[in-house]
């Protein structure tokens, strides 16, 4: 992996960004902000998979927060098509699988998109575990305990592997 790839993981506007989305998808006034720290991002190192990921997951968060149906679709639309053509792209990225796995999930089952959200959250579990000296330097304990609790509260994981993530990310 190149090293500009390994870069934006350092940079403190990353994690702030991070924080950011989460708080956008708690609250829309948090949308402007994570956008702009998310598109400085890209600016910075470029188009990467998870910058670019977050970008998308706020599309979503764009279907939720619209008022006007047409939007709400537009947004909805849009979003699905840009992760899952990202995932198609870089299925081996965590953060990438991630966010389109727990966005999914969040989705009514009528959408069609449960399977897709099973696999991606069976492959962080699969990553998480098989490169987990990588992950644990690449990701703040916070951001991988979140991960893990999330991967838990799914029920989709079995158990004998939550309990080796907890065990490899010290929970």
């Amino acid at each position: 992996m190149a090293v500009q790839a390994q870069s934006f993981y350092a940079d403190p506007l990353y994690r702030q960004a991070q924080r950011l989305y989460f708080q956008a998808v708690q609250e829309e006034k948090y949308m402007s902000q994570a956008e702009a720290a998310f598109q400085t991002l890209i600016r910075r190192y470029g188009p990467e998979p998870p910058l670019q990921m977050y970008l998308y997951g706020l599309t979503a968060l764009k279907a939720r927060y619209a008022w006007n149906p047409l939007d709400k679709g537009r947004y909805f639309r849009q979003a699905v098509a840009q992760m899952d053509a990202q995932v198609a792209r870089t299925p081996d990225e965590v953060e990438v699988r991630f966010l389109r796995g727990s966005f999914y999930y969040y989705l009514p089952a009528f959408l069609g998109k449960r399977d897709a959200a099973r696999e991606d959250l069976a492959a962080v579990a699969s990553l998480l575990q098989l490169h987990s000296d990588l992950y644990r330097t690449r990701y703040a304990p916070e951001v991988l305990q979140a991960i893990v609790s999330f991967l838990r509260q799914s029920g989709w994981i079995p158990k004998e592997q939550l309990k080796a993530l907890e065990s490899l990310y010290a929970l």
